[in-house]
C-alpha cells in the first residue's frame, strides 16, 4: 500500500497548484494579441459589425495605448487618413413615460432606418400620415397625446398645444395620467385617429359676367347654383375631398360691380 501523506502536505500542494493556475491565467490574459485588418469598403456601423463577425472576429476593441498605436499604424499603412468605424457603441433602452413594463411594452413602429440614434435624438415622435415613429430632439415642439385611466385600459386624449417632450410629459401628468403608451397596432391606430389632418385653404378670385343683367349674383339661390356647378366640374376632373364656399366681403356681399378704376387696376375680383 502507498503510504498516506500528511494532511498538511496535501493542503500545501493544493495551494501551490491554485497559485500556479491563477498565475498562468493572468499571464495568458495579459498577453492576448490582436491582429487588425483594414477594410476599405464604406459601410454603416451595423454593416461593418456584421462583416467583421462573418469575416474575422469582430470590430476592433481598443484596450490600451498599444492597441491604439497598432490601429493607427494599420490604417496609415493602408494609405487611409480619414475616419473609420471601431467597435465601441451605445445601446439606448427605450422606456415609456409611465414606466409600463407589461405585455406589449416592447412594441415599436419605427420608420425605415429608424431609430438612427442621432446626437441627442432621445425622444420619439409619430406622424399621423403613415403612423410610423422616429427618434427626434426632445427640445422640438409638437402637439401630443396623453391618456386617462389605467395602463391596461387607457383613454387617449389629443392636446392641440405644441410643447417639447418634457413639458408635454408634465402637462399630461398634471391634467391626465401620463403621455400615451402604445402597446400594439390597434392602440397606434387609435392614437393616430385623434390627430387632426391639416387642412389646406386656397382663396380663388373670380371675375364673372352675367348674361342676363337682371340676375343678382348675390342671390343665395344663384350663389348656391354656381358653387354646385364648380363642385360638379371638380368631380368630373377626379378631384375629391374639396369643400367650396363663398368668401363674403365686409358688407356681407360676395359679388361687387367693378368701377372704371377697379377694372383698370384689376383689383376688385370675385372671391371663392
Amino acid at each position: 500500500m502507498r503510504p498516506e501523506r500528511p494532511q498538511s502536505s496535501i493542503m500545501m500542494e493544493r495551494i501551490l497548484l491554485g497559485v500556479l493556475y491563477l498565475s498562468g491565467w493572468s499571464i495568458f490574459s495579459t498577453c492576448r494579441l490582436h491582429q487588425y485588418h483594414f477594410v476599405a469598403e464604406p459601410m454603416n456601423w451595423t454593416e461593418a459589425q456584421t462583416y467583421c463577425r462573418e469575416t474575422y472576429t469582430d470590430l476592433v476593441t481598443i484596450e490600451n495605448t498599444e492597441d491604439m498605436n497598432q490601429l493607427i499604424n494599420t490604417v496609415s499603412s493602408a494609405g487611409y487618413n480619414s475616419q473609420v468605424w471601431i467597435g465601441l457603441y451605445r445601446v439606448i433602452d427605450w422606456k415609456w413615460s409611465d414606466g409600463y413594463r407589461g405585455s406589449g411594452d416592447e412594441y415599436r413602429n419605427w420608420r425605415s432606418n429608424e431609430p438612427d440614434l442621432g446626437a441627442d435624438e432621445l425622444c420619439v415622435v409619430s406622424r399621423g400620415k403613415d403612423q410610423l415613429w422616429w427618434d427626434d430632439f426632445c427640445q422640438v415642439q409638437n402637439v401630443f397625446i396623453c391618456y386617462n385611466g389605467t395602463q391596461l385600459d387607457p383613454q387617449f386624449v389629443f392636446v392641440n398645444q405644441p410643447m417639447n417632450w418634457s413639458n408635454a410629459q408634465r402637462y399630461c401628468r398634471e391634467n391626465f395620467t401620463d403621455l400615451a403608451t402604445v402597446r400594439n397596432n390597434t392602440e397606434n391606430q387609435e392614437v393616430m385617429n385623434l390627430v387632426p389632418v391639416p387642412v389646406k385653404r386656397w382663396v380663388v378670385k373670380l371675375r364673372m359676367k352675367a348674361q342676363d343683367s337682371s340676375v343678382d349674383l348675390n342671390d343665395p339661390a344663384v350663389k348656391a347654383n354656381i358653387l354646385k356647378k364648380f363642385q360638379d366640374r371638380l368631380k368630373e376632373q377626379g378631384v375629391s375631398g374639396v369643400t367650396l364656399k363663398w368668401r363674403e366681403q365686409p358688407d356681407g356681399k360676395v359679388f361687387h360691380k367693378e368701377g372704371k378704376e377697379e377694372k383698370k387696376k384689376n383689383r376688385k375680383n370675385t372671391e371663392l
